[in-house]
């Protein structure tokens, strides 16, 4: 009987804490906010993210405050290029 105890606790403890291994998040969020030379917000700038060893990159474009968000990226190092009518393109 104390037997069946023991494995039924452990059973217990075993499928409380098989999901914890699933909530550990391994991606990330890139963000930031598109401005000029002066400080002035960029509105609506096309955004490129490439990861720098894959050559992998994503578009997006920044809202109308010039705030643009990349979420659940992968881990790695990324270059983040900017792209607006009027101005030059930069890294």
């Amino acid at each position: 009987m104390v037997g069946l105890r023991k494995i039924c606790a452990l059973l217990a403890l075993l499928l409380l804490t098989v999901g914890f291994g699933y909530s550990q998040a391994v991606n990330g969020t890139i963000l930031g906010t598109v401005t000029d030379s002066s400080g002035a917000v960029v509105p609506n700038a096309k955004v490129t993210v490439t990861e720098v060893n894959t050559g992998v990159s994503r578009s997006g474009q920044a809202n109308e405050s010039g705030n643009y968000t990349f979420p659940d990226m992968a881990p790695g190092q990324y270059a983040v290029t900017v792209e607006s009518t009027g101005f030059k393109k930069e890294n």
